[in-house]
């Protein structure tokens, strides 16, 4: 779960407490009954943290996020695929994908502006499934059958 979306429960928790008062129970959570002066504070902190919530994950206009994926300029190249070839470390992100759809992987770090290398993964080797392995540095190359590597040319 990401620091925005606990922001913004927290503060829908709180708002919960100074509209309703307290009183209630949510799964494991139970909350309560709380005097005028706290729901007055709940309800200011609810607010801070449900915009702070909003405002993190991009939603309020002008708003970035840390964690949302940047996208590079359509100029980006890309080296030749190394086939056989792995680039260990450095990884950021895995994702599943479709057997001998290395392009998938490749186009992946391209759109990403945090990408600089990547890896496919053959599949059976990590798991069922091809994995392909984004990478926020350019690790070494090493031969190995089970992967094809690429990086992004600045």
């Amino acid at each position: 779960m990401t620091l925005q979306a606990m922001s913004f429960i927290f503060g829908a928790i709180l708002l919960a407490v100074a509209i309703l008062g307290g009183g209630f129970e949510v799964k494991e959570l139970k909350v309560s009954n709380v005097t005028l002066s706290g729901r007055i504070f709940a309800g200011i902190a609810g607010l801070i943290f449900v915009v702070l919530g909003f405002w993190s994950s991009g939603i309020l206009p002008g708003a970035t996020s840390s964690t949302a994926p940047t996208e590079a300029a359509p100029t980006v190249k890309m080296s030749e695929r190394e086939d056989g070839k792995d680039r260990w470390g450095g990884d950021y992100l895995y994702f599943d994908v479709s057997t001998d759809h290395i392009e998938d992987c490749e186009t992946a770090c391209k759109a990403d502006a945090k990408c600089s290398a990547w890896t496919y993964v053959k599949p059976g080797v990590l798991k069922p499934p091809a994995v392909c392995a984004l990478k926020n540095v350019i690790p070494a190359i090493s031969q190995n059958p089970c992967c094809v590597s690429g990086t992004k040319i600045r």
